[in-house]
C-alpha cells in the first residue's frame, strides 16, 4: 500500500482490519495527527504484526512512529525511513 505525496487526511478504518497488509509507504510530509481518525490503523496486518512495515518519509520516522501508534498501530510494526 502506497500513501502518496500529496495525501493529508486519513479516514476512519481506513486500514481497520487489513489482516494481511505486510507494508505501507507513507510518501507524504504533510499528515498531523488530526488528520488521521482514531481507528484507522488498528488491526492493520494482525496476522502477524511483527512482518508490518511502514516507511515514510527521511525526519518523520519518530514524528511519525508515535502518531501513527496513536492512531492504532501495533507497537510490534517496524516504522522506518
Amino acid at each position: 500500500m502506497t500513501i502518496g505525496k500529496n495525501v493529508t487526511k486519513i479516514g476512519k478504518k481506513a486500514f481497520y482490519n487489513c489482516k494481511n497488509l505486510k507494508k505501507i509507504t507513507i510518501k507524504s510530509t504533510k499528515l498531523k495527527a488530526k488528520n488521521i481518525s482514531a481507528k484507522a490503523f488498528t488491526k492493520a496486518g494482525s496476522s502477524n504484526y511483527k512482518k508490518l512495515v511502514v516507511k515514510v518519509p527521511k525526519g518523520k520516522v519518530s514524528s511519525y512512529k508515535k502518531m501513527l501508534k496513536k492512531k492504532g498501530l501495533s507497537a510490534k510494526a517496524t516504522v522506518k525511513k
